[in-house]
This record gives C-alpha cells, structure tokens and sequence, in this order.
C-alpha cells in the first residue's frame, strides 16, 4: 500500500515537473561576433594581443594571433566536438594526448586535456607554438605550407579534396594577417601583455 502511494506520488512529480518544462520557453540567441575585428570585445582583443606577444618574438606573432582569431574567434568558441579540439587555438586534443602526454587515450583523458587546453592559454600557446615550429622545419619555411599542415597535417599533399580544403583555411588565415599587421600597430599601445583565463591547475601532473 505504501508503495502503491510512493508510485502515484512519483508519478505526479514527474507529470508536474514535465509540464512545467513544456510550458518554459527555452531560446538560444547566438551573436556573430566574428565578422569584423573592430567589433571584437576587449576580451577578444586582449586574447589577439596574447597570441600575439606570444609568437612575436618568434616571428609568428601575426599568424598566431590570426589561427586565435581563426579557430576560437579569439576566445569565443573554445571547443569543437567534432574534432575534438579545444582551446584559443582549437589545439586538436589526440595528438596533444599522443605527444605530451606518457598516457593512453581515453574519454576521460580527452576531457582533462581538453579543460587544460581552455583553463589554461600558456599551455595552449605553447602547443601551437612548437606545432608550427615543426610544420615550419618540414616546409622549409614556406608560411602557406606550414599554414595548410597546421590545419590538416600532410592530408592535403595526399588528398585533392583535403588540399581544397586546406587551402581555402590558408587564403582565410592569410587575409586575417594581413589584416592585423594593420590593426595591431595602430592598437598596441593600448593591450600589454597579459594572460587570459587565469585559472588554477594546481595538483596537475600532466604538464612537466
């Protein structure tokens, strides 16, 4: 009997809850807010800015800020499922996991990388950093080579729709160069250089 009043009360909870859940009006609203840089907030311009220092001294400080604006909008959408990717940089988390890490993957691992990837843009940085050192040793320093493998490895020397694909990424990320060596001088003066997303990763070993 007790139980038979416990059902019918659970019963009504979940019908209650339920229509009140039909009856909510759920929107999503999502702003473009990509289109042009003079209409980024002082959030994504300061993560510009910090890509920016970061590869400055390197001579890539363009085309990192330009792969942040590119794959993140500079900090807006910092992670892709489909990849999966994460991060200013949309570092793609595999072979971040295969290269950095002594461990195997794993959902679990993904998610932690992926967390790193987001809480933290020194590491991020860093990752992109010595990934377009690599392309740039493979390809001699042939900047739309290293762009297209940053993008899709050596797919797109074997692949003719992968070497479509990568080169459209490249004309798009050249064009956002050459659009922030005009933006970024005239702006310098009013970004220093700070780290976006402080968030403490205290207790984690997988950074050594």
């Amino acid at each position: 009997m007790i139980k038979g009043k416990f059902f019918i009360i659970f019963s009504f909870y979940i019908l209650f809850n339920n229509n009140l859940l039909s009856k909510t009006n759920i929107q999503i609203q999502i702003d473009g807010t990509c289109t042009e840089l003079q209409r980024f907030t002082d959030k994504q311009k300061e993560i510009i800015f910090y890509a920016y220092y970061y590869g400055k001294e390197h001579g890539l400080g363009y085309l990192m800020a330009a792969i942040a604006w590119k794959e993140s909008c500079a900090g807006e959408y910092l992670i892709n499922f489909s990849d999966p990717s994460a991060g200013i940089y949309h570092n793609h988390i595999p072979s971040v996991i295969k290269k950095y890490t002594k461990y195997k993957d794993s959902s679990f691992l993904r998610n932690v990388v992926g967390q790193m990837l987001i809480a933290n843009p020194t590491f991020a940085s860093s990752v992109t950093l010595d990934n377009l050192f690599y392309w740039d040793k493979i390809h001699k320093g042939n900047l739309e080579k290293v762009i297209k493998s940053y993008n899709r490895g050596f797919a797109w020397q074997k692949s003719r729709l992968a070497n479509k694909s990568a080169t459209a990424y490249y004309n798009d990320v050249a064009n956002k160069m050459r659009e922030l060596q005009t933006y970024i001088p005239l702006n310098i003066g009013k970004y220093k250089l700070k780290t976006p997303y402080l968030q403490s990763l205290e207790g984690n070993n997988l950074i050594k």
